[in-house]
């Protein structure tokens, strides 16, 4: 057996929890007059049990050892990242999910009759993975926050926390359409009876369920790689670039409500996916941007490795946002050849594409200034506030005047030359102040 996850066995299910949890929750369950009144509440406790608390004790699974000076005694140890990453996400979050698994069973028994077994079974898996999966995120995050801070960290635990309640939210309330699946006190997502999915259609049930199947699994791995990278494992820079490659894949093939690009295009069809890929790589761009970490020591091993050529190494230290950006700017391209010459909403699709592209690597350069600044502790939130600046506070002082949001957004309808024109100006200018900024660090300094 898995020795953390052992260890995790006796130090969470002591016989007095192990008795004193289903006596908590049948004299709970016993309260409810009706039989609805006894679901809803079991329903309700398994959300406390496995999205509030779990997620905490997810997010704070290698934290809390960091704070009890244990944790580099496990990273010495014979342990693998995969028994350490399992252990740990499984073992932390084990006495939450006793109690969970508990109003589980209640609601199976309680709603079989209405539902069948078959339908139960679904519902009861979908739930548990749901849960699962946000505890997974911010165990992920959790782990993240440490090797970004080398400590733990309120702030770091309560995102990490935040992002995996709200994943799991998410995931729990799209499970609504299924029989047995409504919470009664949690919204509800809307879903069509069916998708379409690359001219394919299928049952909402089969796309949430194999959507939420396939990224549990890719939380789980990356989980996973990242203990590795903690543990100091050399690993193979795969990972990451195909995950973004499949989610943009993924994601581009649902139909999209109406066509996107009018006008001068080859293939609307595939130019109005190519769009959604195009977004989803550059969302999941600036996503790595605030994750990952921009250690000057990384860009300058990067440096060395370029001048030696050693290629292999370097693709195994690049930043997973330097990835990112790679992939949207392929993706971009491809839109230019494909829609370059339609139209979105009153936007031109060359200009909002290569302006797109532009302005990310203003933001980008921006967070990288802050990063490289001599106390980068705050470096992401000082982006937030500038972008923040940039996108919404700018425009609104000139009241949002299409003849001026050409200077900080890049897809404002009727500039196309202004826009590329205004994005050039404010690369050139952040760029001027990295290499300053660069020069008068690692430059000057060493000289």
């Amino acid at each position: 057996m898995n020795p953390e996850l052992l260890r995790n066995v006796w130090h969470e299910l002591t016989w007095r929890r192990v008795i004193a949890m289903p006596l908590i929750l049948g004299v709970i369950l016993w309260v409810p007059s009706s039989f609805d009144g006894v679901t809803e509440t079991a329903g309700f406790l398994f959300i406390v049990f496995t999205v509030f608390w779990g997620t905490r004790q997810a997010a704070d699974a290698v934290a809390s050892e960091v704070a009890d000076s244990t944790w580099d005694w496990q990273r010495l140890s014979t342990l693998s990242a995969w028994q350490l990453t399992w252990g740990k996400l499984v073992g932390a979050t084990l006495f939450s999910w006793y109690g969970a698994l508990i109003c589980l069973g209640v609601r199976f028994v309680a709603l079989v009759p209405d539902h069948g077994v078959v339908a139960m079974v679904h519902v009861t898996l979908y739930l548990a993975a749901g849960a699962l999966m946000g505890q997974a995120v911010a165990f992920l995050l959790g782990l993240q926050a440490v090797r970004l801070r080398g400590h733990r960290t309120r702030s770091g635990t309560l995102m990490s926390q935040m992002l995996g309640i709200l994943t799991g939210l998410v995931i729990i309330s799209s499970g609504s359409f299924l029989p047995g699946g409504l919470l009664e006190w949690l919204d509800a997502l809307k879903l069509a009876p069916v998708v379409g999915w690359y001219g394919l259609t299928f049952p909402s049930t089969t796309v949430a369920t194999v959507s939420l199947a396939l990224y549990l699994g890719w939380a789980l791995l990356g989980a996973q790689r990242l203990m590795m990278r903690e543990l100091s494992y050399r690993t193979r820079p795969w990972t990451w670039p195909i995950f973004v490659l499949f989610t943009c894949f993924y994601i581009a093939g649902f139909e999209p409500a109406e066509p996107t690009i009018i006008g001068d295009v080859m293939r609307p069809d595939l130019a109005a996916r190519l769009v959604v890929a195009t977004g989803v790589a550059a969302v999941l761009t600036y996503a790595s941007l605030f994750w990952d970490d921009k250690d000057p020591v990384v860009f300058r091993r990067l440096i060395r490795l370029a001048r030696a050529r050693d290629w292999s190494t370097f693709a195994a230290h690049t930043p997973t946002w330097f990835v990112s950006f790679a992939i949207t700017a392929v993706l971009a391209i491809l839109l230019l050849l494909v829609g370059g010459g339609g139209a979105m909403g009153g936007v031109t699709v060359w200009a909002a594409v290569i302006g797109g592209l532009l302005f990310m690597l203003r933001d980008i350069g921006i967070n990288l200034y802050f990063w490289l600044s001599p106390s980068p502790a705050r470096a992401n939130l000082i982006t937030l506030i500038v972008l923040g600046l940039l996108y919404w506070v700018g425009p609104g002082f000139t009241e949002f005047d299409p003849d001026t949001m050409f200077l900080f957004i890049p897809f404002a309808p009727g500039h196309p030359v202004s826009v590329i024109c205004a994005g050039l100006a404010q690369v050139g200018f952040v760029i001027l102040l990295l290499v300053r900024r660069w020069r008068a660090r690692f430059v000057l300094a060493n000289a």
